[in-house]
């Protein structure tokens, strides 16, 4: 439902889950909408994706995400961090900041805001974070 756009639903429908597994009736390590044990954690962080748009591609260098204001979580096989979204007039300031690990970066993309490229790949370590601002797409029409 995040991923069609029904964000509203999609919540709704994920609040009802955790709702029904709290642990004082259900077991909350097992839901059976989702399969057992492992499948759960797996549904449950494809909410994580969806509600985020992060896509990170290891060959491109690239990483994406929606263009959703607030901070979000993100990981990929080599680092986890934050990705904070503000929009600022014509533009969106985003803060990337890794917690853990490192990842190397060409490209940061916002959907159907815009994206920046940089000249050459560059690494961010555990500790450090990137500050960019990216540059709303002309409207074509």
């Amino acid at each position: 439902m995040l991923y069609e756009g029904l964000v509203g639903d999609g919540l709704k429908c994920i609040r009802a889950i955790r709702d029904r597994y709290d642990g004082r009736k259900r077991s909350p390590f097992d839901e059976a909408e989702c399969g057992h044990h492992y499948v759960r954690a797996m549904a449950s962080w494809a909410a994580v994706l969806a509600w985020t748009g992060f896509h990170y591609s290891g060959v491109d260098k690239s990483m994406t995400f929606a263009a959703r204001e607030g901070l979000h979580f993100w990981a990929n096989g080599y680092a986890w961090g934050t990705c904070e979204q503000r929009p600022i007039g014509d533009h969106v300031q985003v803060n990337l900041r890794v917690l853990h690990g490192s990842v190397t970066l060409r490209q940061l993309a916002i959907q159907g805001v815009g994206a920046i490229t940089l000249d050459a790949p560059e690494t961010i370590a555990r500790g450090e974070y990137v500050c960019r601002q990216i540059p709303r797409a002309a409207d074509p029409c």
